[in-house]
């Protein structure tokens, strides 16, 4: 009996400490991701944007659409379809991109206390995040095609919104987990 009262409060001293030591870990780690977000802002405040990504977004789009039957036509970075009682346009403009969504997943990569071999072949999944987005996009011109815009905004701003956080987090504990 006194044995096993004596491993009882050793666990109980381990756990503590492990307690804590997870408790600094976890705090590096929100330190860390949270200096990532200083060149969000950055970006964000200064207006900067890659126009080729405005662009590839765009055609991407296009081609998509036309692919799959849809009748679009691209002007700029303007799309447009047909669509109950006329015409539906979107412009693709820089927040279209999903920037902030492959930052996010390079920021979370970023932070974490692995090596630097297993933080670069992360990087592989960052165009994994930017096809997502390109299917958002498609699905939102068809969405429009199909159902009109009734349920547009509730679709884009909610649903795709949350898809695209989701789809960040489980890329990145697929990576924590799984990569070597």
């Amino acid at each position: 009996m006194k044995k096993t009262k004596k491993r009882r409060e050793k666990l109980k001293r381990q756990k503590k400490s492990l307690n804590k030591k997870d408790a600094f870990r976890i705090l590096k780690f929100l330190v860390r991701f949270n200096l990532f977000a200083i060149p969000l802002y950055l970006i964000i405040v200064s207006g900067f944007q890659l126009g080729f990504l405005k662009d590839a977004t765009a055609d991407f789009t296009f081609h998509m659409l036309r692919l799959t039957g849809i009748d679009a036509s691209i002007t700029g970075n303007l799309i447009s379809i047909p669509a109950e009682n006329g015409v539906f346009a979107a412009r693709i403009d820089w927040d279209c991109t999903g920037w902030k969504s492959m930052f996010a997943l390079f920021a979370l990569i970023f932070a974490t206390d692995f090596s630097m071999r297993k933080k670069l072949h992360g990087l592989v999944l960052i165009p994994a995040v930017y096809i997502v987005n390109l299917l958002r996009i498609w699905f939102m011109f068809l969405f429009v095609s199909d159902f009109g815009l009734a349920y547009y905004d509730i679709v884009h701003a909610t649903i795709w919104s949350w898809g695209l956080i989701l789809t960040v987090l489980v890329l990145w504990v697929v990576w924590m987990r799984f990569f070597k």
